[in-house]
């Protein structure tokens, strides 16, 4: 079937960001705004004196690292700064005059710390952290790399007021905060606001942790990787609880949070989201008209990050809602609320009197408090693992509640659900499925080992008794469904959709990549100059908008430690790039001079190409993504809401159409591999 969503929609969606055309764009030039925008110009001498102090610095950093046993401790806490002056100056991103101000005082920030490391220092103390002054909580910044892209991303910590550096072993409550959205909020604004501002919130005995998110994306894609990543950096500078660790946020940041919260409810100790949105079609007003197709494929992609479907989860943790009595993003907590109450639980929701878009310093109070409550609660050590589990996935990309993973779905994108509880007393563990073909059982995290004999599992009515079968601390097994009885086992060696495994093609920039260039043109002129065109939009669109770094090989270059620790993005047909030629005859379509073949479509290989990702033969725990980059383009520049997964599994582009900024190409085709990563017939 053919679904081309070309011109039709255009008009809509200019219409939608306030922009007018008589007749469809014929150029690939953005209809919409630059993510972030451009800046102002500066005086030339400003921007060479910048750049040759940021030369020097770099080259007294080397050195530094080079004269350093433990450079891996501290060189990111100094990269960050300079890194930061160095994308404001190669990207054109100062937007006001003081910012070249700023950037003079990160440089001296940098050069300090490189003193300061190279003298012995480290910890907080090499942050700037000063002992003498903890009557107050002091904000500082810090880094730390991406296992993404290897890019140095920014990080505030804010330490409490009373802390003192021999409390460094002593487990610390951590509140997670995430910022809202800013499109000129880049690296030098938020390094600078993190160094000299504490924040909404400051708890007594409590880390605050800043995440930057890759600036605008609501801490989705590589953003949200980075939170984790985050939380693991800040843990060189304090011992913290993992049992009192919150998810919080307001605005864009309310937004992370709430998905944060549904998507992995275990891991936080409560959730305190405000404002933000929590689904797309309502949010951008689309109910009645959208600027694209809604069309079943697209109704699945939409369940990654539309909160609704996921409310349930909600259960897993302590809630805390905020909204302002008269923010029209009211509607999305609202939401939220009625939702929890149909599936009959309820938690907190604080309402800001007269409030908009702000919180009062009343309701900011309030919610302190009840935090305070539950983390004084969550910090009562047990043995004991949590009794009762109630969690509900529509992606193997989300698999974990507490001591119960679902890692395997009888269809992706419907609801598949574990209701289950365990009797510390009597060992034994029940449980109710929908949806789901593997399961696994996991207590290493509360080391409760069952009893000596075995755990006697009761699993949608079927009885069994099961050993331990893990290498860690606490019972541990692994369960799957053949046809409709569980058994004890898992073909852990068969390919098929697994957690961190299961598609669509922008879950593969959400872990390490690295991109692989051709070293021969395609057999048909007007599909190379689409690869061409989609492989410069790739690397620009990472480094501007993901404020990342882009590692690129070529086919020829292209080592055995990247195919085994990185997802492949290759750019090319099957003869072009030598590495899609190797494996070609165990991908899921054919590609050949004469004919494209999708499942039971053939379509001509001089005006059409695919997209797709499936595991990579060669490595089947990593992504083979071919000829596409993230699928949200400058559409999705307006709205954070808008930045969502465009396609799935695999599509068909019709490469004769130019770049609408929406998606690449006419879409002729689309659709998810099966469960076992092939066509379905």
């Amino acid at each position: 079937m053919r679904i081309s969503f070309r011109f039709l929609f255009v008009a809509v969606a200019m219409l939608a960001s306030g922009l007018h055309c008589s007749e469809p764009a014929q150029t690939a030039e953005p209809k919409f705004k630059r993510l972030p925008p451009d800046g102002i110009e500066i005086d030339q001498s400003t921007h060479s004196a910048l750049t040759q102090r940021l030369t020097r610095l770099q080259n007294k950093l080397d050195q530094a690292i080079a004269n350093s046993k433990d450079a891996q401790l501290w060189q990111a806490d100094v990269e960050v700064l300079l890194r930061s002056v160095r994308l404001a100056l190669e990207q054109h991103l100062f937007f006001k005059a003081s910012q070249t101000q700023d950037a003079d005082k990160l440089l001296n920030e940098a050069e300090r710390r490189i003193d300061a490391a190279s003298a012995g220092t480290r910890g907080l103390e090499l942050l700037g952290f000063d002992a003498s002054k903890n009557d107050q909580p002091q904000p500082l910044v810090a880094g730390f790399v991406s296992r993404i892209d290897d890019s140095v991303q920014p990080f505030g910590i804010v330490v409490p007021a009373g802390y003192s550096d021999d409390q460094i072993d002593q487990p610390t409550r951590m509140d997670v905060w995430l910022h809202g959205r800013g499109d000129t909020k880049t690296e030098i604004p938020f390094l600078v606001e993190r160094m000299t501002k504490v924040g909404q919130y400051a708890p007594e005995k409590t880390i605050v942790l800043h995440p930057f998110g890759r600036h605008c994306n609501a801490f989705k894609f590589a953003g949200e990787t980075d939170v984790y990543e985050s939380i693991e950096a800040a843990k060189r500078f304090a011992t913290i609880d993992p049992d009192r660790i919150s998810i919080r946020g307001f605005s864009m940041g309310g937004a992370g949070c709430w998905h944060m919260a549904v998507h992995d409810p275990s891991q936080w100790f409560a959730a305190n989201p405000g404002a933000g949105f929590v689904d797309t079609i309502v949010y951008q007003g689309w109910q009645d008209k959208t600027p694209f197709p809604i069309t079943p494929t697209m109704q699945k992609l939409l369940r990654w990050y539309d909160v609704l479907p996921w409310v349930g989860n909600l259960q897993g943790t302590n809630v805390i809602a905020y909204s302002g009595e008269i923010d029209k993003q009211k509607q999305a907590a609202d939401r939220v609320v009625e939702k929890a109450n149909e599936l009959g639980f309820e938690f907190p929701y604080v309402i800001g009197a007269e409030m908009g878009h702000k919180i009062d310093p009343e309701s900011a109070t309030k919610i302190d408090n009840q935090l305070a409550s539950w983390a004084s609660s969550a910090s009562k050590p047990s043995a004991l693992p949590r009794p009762e589990i109630e969690f509900t996935t529509f992606t193997l990309r989300y698999s974990q509640a507490d001591w119960v993973r679902v890692t395997g779905m009888r269809e992706h994108w419907t609801e598949a659900s574990v209701k289950a509880s365990v009797d510390s007393d009597t060992g034994s563990i029940k449980a109710v499925t929908s949806g789901v073909t593997h399961l696994e059982f996991d207590f290493s995290k509360s080391g409760w080992s069952g009893p000596a004999g075995g755990v006697n599992l009761d699993i949608d009515g079927e009885k069994a008794v099961a050993v331990d079968t893990g290498n860690l601390r606490g019972f541990q097994c692994r369960l799957r469904k053949v046809g409709n009885e569980w058994t004890l086992d898992d073909d852990r060696d068969s390919l098929r959709k697994r957690p961190g495994m299961q598609g669509p093609i922008d879950d593969a920039f959400c872990e390490r990549f690295v991109i692989v260039l051709p070293s021969r043109p395609a057999r048909h002129g007007r599909v190379q100059r689409w690869i061409d065109r989609e492989t410069e939009y790739l690397q620009q669109r990472w480094k501007r908008l993901m404020r990342g770094d882009v590692q690129v090989v070529t086919d020829r270059e292209l080592t055995d430690d990247q195919i085994a620790t990185c997802n492949l993005i290759c750019f090319g047909d099957f003869t072009s790039n030598r590495y899609l030629f190797d494996v070609a005859d165990q991908l899921p379509i054919k590609w050949t001079r004469e004919k494209l073949v999708v499942g039971d479509q053939v379509y001509d290989p001089a005006n059409y190409a695919p997209v797709l990702c499936c595991p990579n033969p060669l490595n089947p725990k990593r992504y083979l993504v071919i000829n596409s980059g993230m699928t949200f383009r400058e559409f999705s520049n307006a709205s954070n809401s808008r930045q969502i997964a465009m396609l799935p599994d695999y599509a068909v582009i019709d490469v004769t159409e130019e770049d609408d900024s929406i998606t690449t190409g006419s879409i002729v085709q689309q659709g998810f591999f099966d469960e076992q990563w092939k066509l379905a017939p």
